[in-house]
């Protein structure tokens, strides 16, 4: 087990070999989502460990943990997006092999033979943000005393009731 996560490597070459990587990253370098976070400054641990499915393809078994800090839509104050995600990738060569595959794994093309093991690890953390970050129980739209309730508000549509067809 390697703690070094090396740039570039060949996915084939190390399935066979079993290396598995494990460490830390720092969200700053990720050129992608550091521009989506408040707080950039933060870490994300993963693991990645290489093998062969059961037709010999190159498999990527991953997981990734960080907190992502993005701006509360609601309330526009921080919220601590947390990710703790585990992936599997199989290494295809073609859209139909992609297409072949079980359900259960997601297909990679390699590049040249190649994979960026830092463009994977913002990959999954790109897929752990939300559409629309917000505090699960954000209170920006209530007053301080009463909840909003639906039906006590007036409906604008109610005056088409009022005209003739």
């Amino acid at each position: 087990m390697s703690s070094r996560l090396p740039k570039q490597i060949d996915p084939w070459r190390v399935s066979e070999q079993g290396l598995s990587y494990t460490g830390v990253a720092e969200l700053i370098d990720f050129p992608r989502l550091a521009p989506l976070l408040i707080r950039p400054q933060g870490k994300a641990d993963y693991a990645f460990r290489f093998s062969r499915d059961g037709f010999g393809r190159p498999l990527v078994e991953g997981h990734v943990k960080a907190t992502l800090w993005q701006t509360c839509q609601r309330c526009s104050q921080p919220v601590a997006i947390p990710v703790d995600s585990d992936f599997q990738l199989v290494v295809v060569e073609g859209l139909d092999e992609a297409a072949s595959l079980d359900d259960a794994f997601d297909p990679l093309m390699a590049d040249d033979a190649k994979i960026n093991l830092l463009d994977l690890l913002e990959d999954e953390l790109l897929l752990s943000l939300p559409v629309v970050a917000r505090h699960e129980e954000c209170h920006a739209w209530q007053n301080d005393d009463e909840p909003i309730a639906a039906e006590s508000q007036e409906n604008p549509f109610l005056i088409l009731r009022k005209l003739k067809h």
